[in-house]
């Protein structure tokens, strides 16, 4: 719809706005701000309409940032602080919607001043000779915003002499010096935004002997050269100006503008002897030039001032076009610094590519119609123009009226019932209370009405409910005439039925974790309270479930994150219940989960069998453990000799046991072992020695003697 079109732009005027009409202007806009650092900025914004209107303000971090970051601020005035550095060289804008037609204000540039007290550098005490054609007496001021100018105090009185002069770093030159030139020096920090003057410690200038002076023509300060002395400001600030030349004798100076020499006045001040001069709510000043001469000649110096933020942009036009009719507008924009870019909105909402000087609309009908605003665009500013598009339709259309409000209202609250009526012209709309066989006019006077270029709104609100309002039927009517013969009129109208409730917040219970097989539809229940009745949507991951308004949802098989949200003039309250599948596999990890599964089994029959094993072994040890403590325990009842362990030592076997071998005295006969050569005696395994005896191989029996009878 919207094309690009290098024409002249046809059917523009300026009208006189009157304060209700649906097309609105910025009476005033933010200006670009100065605050002091730790102070509170204040801009302020109004509009052409008296209308009711929603502000909002915004903070973007340059011209080109066209969202920015919306602050929590909602008046036609804004108060911010304690300012610091973060929002030093942003933009601020302000917007006034009135019943959703939006105007966007200008970029206000927002700079925070400091002055800091530590100097760069400072004067050091110095010695001349009387008669010196130059001495000069060192300064740095500190850092500032804006940048801090210096001034020079003798013995606590300024020093603005006619052989004097301050140069743009800061320091004091003295020309042909006399012996009155000897005392206390100061270095002197101001700012033009009203900080407190910053003082430097006191250098002594001792001034002694003589010295012969020669004629010197005037020549340039290379202290000027050195800091290719050039002014830049933006529009609206204060700035200093520094004039000085070398020569004996001393030379007069003068700061002229064009061909004019400076003067006192209201935007400026001068010294006394055309060293300085301040400049004050520059504009239009792009050069100034500093005149020295004395006997010996003359010199000029052209000094430059670059001032930015100087883009104005004409607006406040209004465009009253038909249907079909085409229309074209355009950015009239003056004073770039630099080629400036652009962008056009349509109530507020930014125009994708429309990017030119010119914006034209081809094929327009009543929709079209709006708040229209052309921005122009350079690194240091951003202006807007605004145009109010009237599109007229060509065809009557008949009135058409809608209540748009709920039907409840709470107990002892207030409630606002809204009515949209629309057609072609627009319509006028009103309200009616029915009571028993009667409808009432309500009066006009208790009615808020909002315009656009197609609709009207009309609010009419009702204070502090109580139950006799419920069930009182309210009627919207509406009306409109014909376009080509007023001698028709249309009327619509419609109605709403108040209901009285007690306010309940609402309430939801739902299950927090459901497992359901891949595929498979579950049915979630949203049980939901509240009063007035709450309407519900449900939401599957985030995404809104279309259609779905009942407290039951039947899932695809869908896995995920299901919400039910349930909503009433009380609040919002929200649930979520997680939907896992059941887990599916592949034909490979099926065979994987098998061949796991099966070794796993296979290892558990190993340690079994092991397990087993070893429970068999050791019964089968206690099995002949108990046998052959029965053995013995036989051997002791029956008076046999008991069975000693093969390796028992002769000198522990008793004497005068029956049966045992007699042992001669109380030798025991040596151990002799295999000697080289020899066969070893058979060895004893360890798990002989720990088995039982009655499972090795069986003993001889025991001879055994008779009993005494």
């Amino acid at each position: 719809m919207f094309g690009l079109a290098f024409i002249l732009l046809v059917g523009l005027g300026v009208q006189a706005q009157d304060e209700s009409s649906v097309a609105f202007y910025f009476k005033s806009e933010p200006l670009d701000t100065w605050v002091p650092q730790g102070g509170n900025l204040t801009l302020s914004c109004s509009t052409s309409t008296t209308v009711e209107k929603t502000w909002s303000w915004t903070v973007h971090s340059s011209t080109s940032d066209d969202v920015g970051t919306v602050l929590e601020w909602s008046e036609d005035v804004l108060v911010l602080g304690p300012a610091d550095q973060d929002i030093d060289n942003k933009y601020i804008t302000c917007s006034a919607d009135v019943f959703g037609t939006q105007l966007i204000s200008r970029y206000a540039l927002v700079r925070v001043s400091y002055l800091e007290e530590e100097f760069k550098v400072e004067p050091s005490d110095t010695t001349a000779e009387v008669g010196s054609e130059h001495v000069r007496l060192e300064c740095v001021p500190p850092e500032g915003n804006p940048p801090p100018y210096v001034t020079w105090e003798k013995d606590g009185v300024e020093v603005d002499e006619e052989n004097t002069y301050v140069d743009p770093l800061g320091g004091l030159n003295i020309l042909n010096v006399e012996q009155s030139a000897e005392g206390s020096y100061t270095c002197v920090a101001n700012s033009f935004q009203d900080h407190a003057p910053v003082t430097s410690r006191a250098a002594v200038l001792t001034v002694s002997g003589t010295t012969s002076q020669d004629p010197l023509p005037v020549t340039y300060d290379l202290s000027f050269a050195y800091s290719r002395y050039k002014i830049s400001a933006r529009r609206g600030d204060s700035v200093r100006v520094l004039c000085g030349f070398l020569g004996n004798p001393t030379p007069t100076f003068a700061i002229k503008v064009g061909t004019e020499e400076l003067t006192a006045s209201e935007t400026a001040e001068v010294g006394d002897h055309g060293t300085w001069g301040n400049l004050h709510d520059l504009n239009d000043i792009t050069a100034v030039k500093c005149e020295g001469s004395n006997s010996q000649g003359s010199q000029t110096m052209n000094i430059p001032i670059d001032i930015t933020g100087t883009l104005q942009v004409e607006g406040g036009m209004a465009v009253n076009k038909l249907e079909g009719e085409k229309t074209t507008m355009v950015c009239s924009e003056s004073g770039a610094n630099g080629e400036p870019t652009y962008s056009w909105y349509r109530n507020g909402e930014k125009l994708p590519g429309e990017t030119a000087r010119f914006l034209e609309i081809e094929d327009p009908s009543r929709v079209d119609s709006g708040m229209y605003q052309c921005f122009a665009a350079t690194v240091y500013s951003k202006e807007q123009s605004t145009f109010a598009v009237t599109i007229s339709g060509v065809d009557p259309v008949p009135v058409k009226v809608t209540v748009t409000s709920e039907e409840y209202g709470l107990l002892g609250e207030n409630v606002q019932l809204s009515c949209v009526g629309q057609g072609n012209p627009v319509p006028s709309v009103t309200w009616h209370r029915k009571e028993a066989n009667s409808v009432n006019a309500i009066a006009i006077d208790n009615v808020v009405y909002k315009e656009t270029f197609t609709e009207v709104l009309a609010l009419l609100n009702i204070a502090n409910l109580s139950m006799t309002e419920d069930g009182i039927e309210y009627i919207c009517k509406g009306d409109n005439t014909d376009l080509y013969d007023s001698s028709i009129v249309y009327r619509a109208d419609t109605s709403i039925t108040l209901k009285v409730v007690q306010p309940i917040e609402p309430s939801i219970s739902l299950p927090s974790t459901s497992v359901i097989k891949g595929g498979t539809p579950m049915t979630l229940i949203c049980s939901v309270e509240g009063s007035p009745p709450p309407t519900i949507e449900w939401f599957h991951n985030g995404v809104v479930i279309e259609g779905e308004k009942e407290e039951t949802y039947v899932t695809e098989g869908l896995a995920g994150v299901y919400a039910c949200k349930a909503t009433n003039m009380l609040g919002t309250v929200e649930q979520e219940v997680i939907v896992e599948s059941l887990p599916t596999y592949s034909g490979g990890e099926i065979f994987l989960i098998i061949l796991i599964v099966g070794f796993l089994l296979t290892v558990l029959v190993v340690l079994l069998l092991i397990l087993v094993r070893r429970n068999e072994l050791e019964r089968r040890m206690r099995e002949a453990r108990a046998k052959d403590e029965l053995l013995l325990e036989n051997e002791k009842r029956t008076g046999y000799t008991p069975s000693l362990p093969p390796m028992t030592p002769r000198s522990e076997i008793p004497s005068g046991i029956p049966g045992t071998p007699s042992v001669p005295g109380s030798e025991v006969p040596p151990l002799n072992f295999p000697g080289e050569g020899e066969e070893p005696l058979p060895a004893v395994s360890e798990a002989e020695c720990q088995t039982p005896r009655s499972i090795l191989s069986p003993r001889p029996p025991t001879p055994q003697s008779q009993l005494p009878v």
